[in-house]
């Protein structure tokens, strides 16, 4: 399975809403990280990640996800992690991203 990316900009919550489909590993690590490059470069802001269709995740997908985060709290903006399935919460929470991600579920 590979990844897909459906991306939206909320007008009225000032964020992007990012939905992963399918798996974030070192095969869609380039993928994900052009995107969310592009996005912040047309318009920085929050970003909120919608993972109910995320099947799974790598270290190096969270290697993107930390170094993306770093960019964008440069601008003093926020990233959110909506309904991730119990095992991916799982990694979330071992390697301590839970504490610096926020998690809606």
């Amino acid at each position: 399975m590979s990844l897909r990316l459906n991306t939206n900009y909320n007008e009225s919550e000032k964020s992007w809403e990012v939905e992963l489909i399918g798996e974030v590993d070192i095969n869609s690590k380039a993928i994900l990280k052009d995107e969310l490059i592009q996005l912040n470069d047309k318009r920085q802001s929050d970003f909120v990640f919608k993972c109910e269709n995320l099947e799974y995740i790598d270290s190096t997908g969270l290697g993107v996800l930390i170094s993306f985060y770093k960019n964008v709290k440069i601008n003093n903006n926020t990233v959110h992690f909506e309904k991730l399935k119990p095992s991916i919460l799982k990694i979330f929470t071992l390697t301590g991203l839970d504490r610096i991600f926020s998690i809606r579920n």
